[in-house]
């Protein structure tokens, strides 16, 4: 492997390049876009740690998206053949597996720009007004039936410090009573980042979940836009209770996408 430095705003790999190697962010962040109708789309944001580029390595087949530096980033570079040879030395099997699931990965992929899940964020700029609202009983019983307006950004959720547990050393704006293995005390923020609305996950141990996606320290990103009309929040696992929805209203006159 070797260890390669990259400027803000410099593009790694474009889509439709060749896939050559494969690359683990060691320090900043990226974008992976992908271009729908002539436009560039954000499908995520990478973050230390994260690995990227291999499904047009495993594939053998072109780029299929664009990844760029968001700011000064340090990555280490694995060749696509020193990439690939471990599977052909240790389980050649599983190589036919991986290429089957990234067939299937980018397929799906696909279906979702179709349908236009993949959107631009919010711009902040030309957001109106932000309204946090209960969507389950356990939520609704605290915040009540007329939710909370949200106005200073950011602005944080998360759970009430139990009996013995220290409080954290900054509350959030909204505090719930809630169970320890469903919400962490510092849970996600709805915030401005570049320019867009966003729900950040703030180290929560099971993540968030943002219209349907998972985003946490764990996940690809721990970052997700929030749409203008109705967006569902969830904080915790699959089956917590405390769930949100966040309504973004845009500005009269502001552009529409």
């Amino acid at each position: 492997m070797k260890e390669k430095r990259i400027g803000a705003g410099d593009v790694i790999y474009q889509e439709g390049e060749p896939g050559d190697a494969v690359f683990i962010l060691t320090k900043g962040e990226v974008e992976v876009l992908r271009r729908v109708d002539d436009k560039p789309v954000r499908l995520a944001v990478l973050r230390s740690g994260a690995i990227f580029g291999e499904m047009g390595v495993i594939r053998n087949k072109p780029r299929s998206t664009t990844v760029r530096a968001m700011g000064d980033v340090t990555l280490m570079t694995i060749p696509a053949e020193t990439f690939l040879s471990a599977f052909r030395r240790d389980n050649p099997l599983a190589l036919s597996i991986l290429q089957m699931l990234c067939e299937r990965l980018l397929q799906a992929n696909n279906r979702l720009l179709e349908q236009q899940i993949y959107v631009e964020g919010a711009r902040a700029d030309e957001v109106k007004v932000i309204r946090l609202l209960a969507a389950s009983p356990e939520v609704e019983s605290q915040i009540g039936s007329e939710g909370i307006t949200v106005g200073k950004l950011p602005f944080h959720v998360g759970r009430s410090a139990l009996p013995g547990e220290s409080a954290g050393a900054k509350p959030s704006e909204l505090m719930l009573h809630a169970l320890a293995g469903q919400m962490s005390p510092l849970q996600f923020a709805i915030e401005v980042h570049e320019g867009r609305l966003t729900v950040h996950d703030l180290g929560s141990h099971l993540g968030t979940l943002v219209n349907g996606v998972r985003i946490a320290h764990f996940e690809r990103t721990d970052m997700a836009d929030l749409l203008f009309g109705e967006n569902r929040i969830q904080a915790g696992g699959l089956e917590s209770p405390y769930r949100f929805h966040v309504i973004v209203e845009r500005k009269a006159g502001a552009a529409k996408p």
